[in-house]
C-alpha cells in the first residue's frame, strides 16, 4: 500500500513540473493556423460609389446622368469628352491627365447636359432628341469614340475596344435586355472610311491610276504694263518755196486770104467726094 501511494505521489509532481511549458494541441493547431493566412486582395472594380473615381463632377438633379462605366478597353484612357448634337465642338476634357482612367477600373459619371430649347412639330407635342458622342483618347494618343450614348437607358456599362473600334454592352433599363453597341459602331466607322476613300478620290488625282481624265490648264492672266507715253517733239522743217514755172503764151496764126474766103475753112466739105 506504501509502495502504490508512493508512485503515485511522484507522478503527480512529475505533471505538476511539466504543465508550465506543455502547449494543448487545440491551441498549437491554431496558432498555426493564423501564421499562415494571408489576406486576399480583391480584382474586381469596388462597388461602393463612395470609393469611385469620377468623370466629370459630382453634381445633382433630375437633368443630371449618373453611371458607372468599366474601362474593358485595354488600355489607359486620359481624355473623355461628351458632346451633344446641338454643340459644334467638344467641351473640355472630364477626367484629369495626371490621373488616367486605367483599363480594368470602373468610375462613375456625371454628366448635366446643357439646356437646349425644346422643339415641337405642327400641333404635337413632341420633343426633338438630342444625341451625344462620347470620345475618348487614350495614352497612346489614339482615340476612338462611342455615338448616340444610350443617356436615360443605361445604370451601368462596359467600355470596350477592337481594332480601334469602341463599343459599349450594357442593360437596358427599359427592356432589361443586354445591349452591344459592336455592330453599329462598325457600321459607322465603314461608312465613315468609304466617305473618305471617295473625298481622296476627288481631290486626289493619283489616288487611281485607272481615271480616264484630262485636267486643262488653267490660263495664267498677265495683267496690263502700264506704259508712260512718250512724246516726240515735233520736227521743225523749213518751208520749200517753189518758183514760180514760166508758161510760154501760144500764138494763134492769122488766117491766110483763102482761109477766109473759104466758107469751110480750108477743110474738105461733105459733098467734095465723088466716086
Amino acid at each position: 500500500m506504501k509502495k502504490f501511494i508512493g508512485t503515485l505521489t511522484f507522478a503527480a509532481a512529475l505533471a505538476l513540473v511539466g504543465c508550465g511549458n506543455v502547449t494543448p494541441a487545440a491551441e498549437v493547431s491554431q496558432t498555426a493556423t493564423e501564421a499562415t493566412t494571408t489576406v486576399q486582395v480583391s480584382t474586381e472594380p469596388t462597388t461602393s460609389t463612395d470609393m469611385m473615381k469620377l468623370i466629370g463632377d459630382r453634381a445633382a438633379g433630375n437633368s443630371v446622368y449618373i453611371l458607372t462605366l468599366d474601362n474593358k478597353t485595354g488600355k489607359d484612357i486620359k481624355s473623355v469628352t461628351i458632346k451633344a448634337d446641338s454643340e459644334e465642338e467638344y467641351p473640355a476634357n472630364m477626367i484629369d491627365e495626371k490621373d488616367p482612367y486605367i483599363k480594368n477600373e470602373r468610375r462613375l459619371l456625371y454628366y448635366v447636359p446643357n439646356k437646349v430649347s425644346d422643339v415641337t412639330y405642327g400641333d404635337s407635342d413632341m420633343i426633338a432628341t438630342v444625341g451625344y458622342t462620347v470620345k475618348m483618347e487614350f495614352t497612346d494618343n489614339k482615340t476612338a469614340v462611342l455615338h448616340n450614348f444610350p443617356f436615360g437607358d443605361i445604370d451601368e456599362g462596359e467600355i470596350k475596344l477592337e481594332k480601334d473600334i469602341a463599343y459599349l454592352e450594357y442593360t437596358s433599363k427599359e427592356s432589361g435586355q443586354k445591349v452591344s453597341t459592336k455592330e453599329s459602331e462598325k457600321a459607322i466607322a465603314e461608312n465613315d472610311a468609304e466617305n473618305d476613300t471617295e473625298t481622296v478620290s476627288e481631290v486626289n488625282p493619283e489616288a487611281n491610276n485607272n481615271i480616264d481624265a484630262q485636267y486643262v490648264d488653267e490660263p495664267v492672266y498677265t495683267p496690263p504694263v502700264n506704259q508712260e507715253p512718250v512724246y516726240t517733239p515735233p520736227v521743225n522743217q523749213e518751208p520749200v518755196t517753189q518758183a514760180p514755172v514760166a508758161q510760154t503764151p501760144v500764138v494763134t496764126p492769122e488766117p491766110t486770104q483763102a482761109q477766109a474766103e473759104d466758107p469751110n475753112g480750108g477743110c474738105i466739105g461733105d459733098g467734095a467726094l465723088t466716086w
